[in-house]
């Protein structure tokens, strides 16, 4: 990478770590439910954006990785949990989006699916790590025991889980559509096409 594609790197790494500490922090604060819902689509909205006028593979990974870096910082020390979140985002939105410089629209959507959908994911694993998997027999016997309580089976919590991935999925790949169209208007003014003679576009 040259020293204009580390310089936007930096720059989108420094709007989504901005987002982090700014939004997040308010959202925690308040006691907001899902804020990941929230925070995810426009952090890896801003690094697919990245990934497009960049053109090259290990951008979003790496604005994942400087945001991960701004978030320790901004704490003033290592918060393992939420830089692995952040991590993880980039490396499958990264993974979806290998390939040419400019990746297909379809590409850009499942990159921001799967990264917000980890979400969902994340705060089990992490707790699964630190804890042990004795944490996660708790956590299905307090299930059963809530589920019991209203009459209900392990189905229901099936499907609300389903209906959970599948939110955080569709709000992530509707946040890589916009990356895509946002980063085509932003390549139009960054490079704008060339023309020949007779005011006709070259190829």
């Amino acid at each position: 990478m040259n020293t204009r594609d580390l310089t936007y790197i930096g720059v989108f790494a420094a709007l989504w770590g901005a987002v982090e500490i700014s939004l997040g922090t308010y959202l925690k604060t308040i006691g907001f439910p899902l804020s990941g819902l929230v925070l995810s689509p426009i952090g890896l909205g801003l690094a697919l954006v990245a990934r497009r006028v960049v053109g090259r593979n290990g951008t979003v990974l790496a604005v994942a990785a400087v945001v991960a870096a701004l978030k320790a910082l901004s704490f003033g020390g290592l918060i393992l949990a939420p830089m692995a979140a952040i991590l993880m985002q980039g490396l499958l939105a990264e993974l979806a989006t290998l390939g040419p410089a400019r990746p297909p629209r379809w590409r850009m959507c499942l990159a921001g699916g799967l990264g917000v959908a980890w979400n969902v994911f994340h705060p089990l694993l992490a707790q699964g790590i630190i804890a042990g998997k004795g944490v996660y027999q708790n956590y299905l016997l307090i299930l059963d025991r809530a589920l019991e309580a209203f009459g209900m089976d392990r189905t229901a919590a099936l499907a609300a889980l389903g209906l959970l991935i599948l939110l955080h999925g569709a709000t992530g790949a509707a946040a890589g559509a916009l990356a895509d169209v946002v980063a085509d208007n932003a390549l139009r003014r960054i490079r704008p096409p060339t023309t020949g003679e007779g005011g006709q576009d070259e190829c």
